[in-house]
């Protein structure tokens, strides 16, 4: 058999999948289409949009996008200097976009109770990553991307402060402050 007949067959292999992720990716990713829930065909669909990314929603072109989340920390040590940190590790832009994820959380979620708990584990990673610390300030930060319109119109981007507060470790002790008395 010549070469011409071995891609013939291979694109009647090919071609259906491709239109086939394709469609999938139009119908869940683009126009949300939700599949009556219960039904083998929905878990089958379901499973394979969520392993080959067929069912993320592609707005990130959109104009319904929001601003871009920032968590900064402002480190006091006990000698008063200042450091300012981040989350975001540099270790993988996959991982420091996994942080953004998780930032982006505090947004999303409604609850004042659930979004104290969030900031209190930022905090505590902070003040585990520098045990000197004695104060975090936590910033967090919107970057409002203007429209296109708007930036015809002269708008520029800027920053938002959404939320600031200040954490300091309720008790420290100094050395030799250890009470004998606690050991089992």
């Amino acid at each position: 058999m010549d070469e011409t007949g071995k891609i013939g067959k291979h694109a009647l292999l090919v071609l259906p999948a491709a239109a086939t992720h394709l469609g999938l990716v139009l119908v869940l990713g683009v126009l949300h289409v939700r599949l009556p829930p219960g039904g083998w065909v929905e878990r089958a669909v379901g499973y394979y949009g969520a392993l080959s990314g067929a069912s993320s929603a592609y707005s990130f072109f959109a104009p319904s996008v929001g601003p871009l989340p920032w968590a900064t920390f402002e480190v006091r040590d006990r000698a008063g200097t200042l450091t300012t940190d981040v989350l975001e590790t540099g270790a993988s832009r996959e991982a420091d976009l996994r942080v953004k994820n998780i930032i982006d959380m505090y947004w999303d979620e409604q609850d004042p109770a659930v979004r104290r708990s969030l900031v209190a584990s930022w905090v505590a990673k902070v003040f585990a990553k520098h045990p000197e610390a004695d104060s975090v300030v936590i910033r967090l930060e919107s970057y409002d991307l203007p429209s296109m319109e708007e930036v015809r119109a002269g708008k520029q981007p800027q920053w938002y402060v959404e939320y600031r507060a200040k954490f300091t470790l309720k008790a420290q002790l100094a050395a030799g402050e250890v009470s004998k008395e606690a050991t089992p």
